[in-house]
């Protein structure tokens, strides 16, 4: 399905954006926020879109590259022309088939891909120290597991 940015305009709240999109024959409305911070000398931009958005658009990454770009030069006062043809919207079985063609490929017989044996009782003791966690630095806890995991089946 074609994806379409039909507007960018200013929401209620201070630098919030109301994004009005259509996606196919539907139309939909996401809220955008950008936050500006200073780093040493330098002011960074941040924008990103409402959670309804991340997940509609999760299998859709470019898509939702090109619909942030197209806020952020709307926010920056740069002249967009609306409608602004931002990609096309594949759904999450399509998405997954093209995964699963990489998958396929001469890296799934590597070592890389082979699951390594981890010792029962560190396994346990990893366990006991992630559910004494508050739930708020869980998917943090989480996400940080995930890299070590990543770069350990890298190291030879």
């Amino acid at each position: 399905m074609k994806v379409q940015v039909l507007s960018v305009k200013p929401a209620i709240a201070p630098n919030t954006q109301e994004v009005v999109l259509s996606l196919g024959a539907d139309t939909h409305k996401f809220i955008f926020t950008t936050e500006v911070n200073k780093v040493a000398e330098h002011l960074l931009q941040t924008t990103r879109g409402d959670r309804t958005f991340s997940e509609v658009f999760r299998f859709n990454q470019r898509v939702a590259m090109n619909v942030t770009n197209l806020v952020v030069k709307c926010y920056n006062n740069e002249i967009v022309n609306f409608p602004e043809d931002v990609g096309i919207f594949v759904t999450p079985e399509a998405a997954l088939l093209k995964q699963k063609q990489f998958e396929n490929s001469s890296l799934a017989g590597s070592q890389l891909q082979q699951p390594t044996v981890v010792d029962p009782e560190i396994r346990q003791r990893a366990i006991a120290i992630l559910e004494k966690l508050p739930e708020s630095v869980l998917d943090e806890a989480v996400k940080f597991l995930e890299s070590l995991y990543i770069k350990g089946d890298r190291v030879d």
